[in-house]
């Protein structure tokens, strides 16, 4: 390993400094310690989150934290490229303040960067760990994509999310880092970066531990929806550098997952628009998951 280069790991927080010591105290228990972690407060200026996250980061003394606070409240996405622009590493990995890492996370990541010899590898990312609200897990994300992988960047909705990445900093500016969207920048990035020619590759293991994880479908509001709304819009506009039978996949998919959306909202013309083409795309596939739907209502 070659310990003279610098990590950077982002933290964006916002109303959470109940799990904030939580996430730095995982980076500063890295095996890899060259690293500086910038904590960019997103709260609002004159909110009691504000003053209480400010007291909790003059706790620190260690040079490698650094704190920075947004003028205003400004969102996931703008939030991070604050953070990206007080970077000085050459890698930065992003945590969210209610995630954690494993001690080896950035060392095993670096590693990966460092024994490639693709110089279009942009993006390493790593297995997670989903902790329930009781301190169960009964999910870990164990996805392994390599390359230009596009096509599954789109049909499984988002390769992995912004806690388990560790990317070049040369490549977020390259392609204008994080887009100011509701929900989905880490998705949305991802396909940014792929689109501009850049690939990724994993360290398959668990390296990340998500905290209490909710149900996206279930707890979907309309902001969130605005956001994967806005998420196929962007894959729509690349259908042209995938096959036929990719886009008929990934279009399914997507109605698949707003029909879920909109069922949870009640929104019922939008549920039969999202139905009709699922029917159309894949007749069977659409009976299969109605009987299936019809089936957990009735166990409901």
């Amino acid at each position: 390993m070659d310990n003279s280069i610098l990590v950077s790991v982002v933290i964006p927080t916002y109303s959470r400094n109940s799990t904030l010591k939580r996430a730095i105290g995982s980076v500063l228990n890295q095996t890899y310690k060259n690293f500086e972690i910038i904590v960019v407060d997103d709260n609002p200026a004159d909110s009691e989150w504000r003053a209480s996250t400010a007291a909790i980061m003059a706790e620190y003394t260690d040079e490698r934290v650094r704190y920075v606070q947004n003028e205003k409240n400004m969102g996931g996405g703008l939030t991070r490229n604050h953070g990206i622009q007080e970077a000085k590493g050459e890698y930065i990995a992003f945590l969210d303040d209610d995630d954690e890492y494993y001690p080896e996370r950035l060392e095993k990541q670096l590693k990966k960067f460092l024994e490639s010899n693709n110089d279009k590898l942009a993006l390493v990312y790593c297995h997670a760990k989903f902790i329930n609200k009781d301190g169960s897990s009964n999910y870990s994300d164990r996805r392994n994509f390599h390359g230009n992988c596009l096509y599954e960047a789109m049909a499984e909705n988002c390769i992995a999310a912004t806690s388990q990445w560790m990317v070049k900093k040369s490549a977020l500016l390259d392609v204008g880092c994080f887009p100011d969207v509701p929900c989905k920048q880490d998705s949305q990035t991802i396909l940014r970066l792929l689109k501009a020619g850049y690939e990724v590759d994993v360290v398959p293991e668990e390296l990340s531990l998500y905290y209490n994880v909710t149900h996206v479908i279930s707890g979907a509001k309309e902001r969130n929806i605005r956001g994967e709304e806005m998420y196929r819009t962007e894959c729509r506009k690349l259908y042209y550098l995938l096959e036929d039978w990719q886009i008929m996949k990934v279009e399914y998919k997507f109605a698949e997952q707003f029909y879920r959306y909109f069922f949870h909202n009640k929104w019922k013309d939008k549920m039969k628009y999202e139905l009709d083409i699922m029917k159309k795309l894949d007749p069977k596939a659409a009976r299969i998951f109605m009987l299936k739907e019809i089936y957990h209502k009735i166990k409901k």
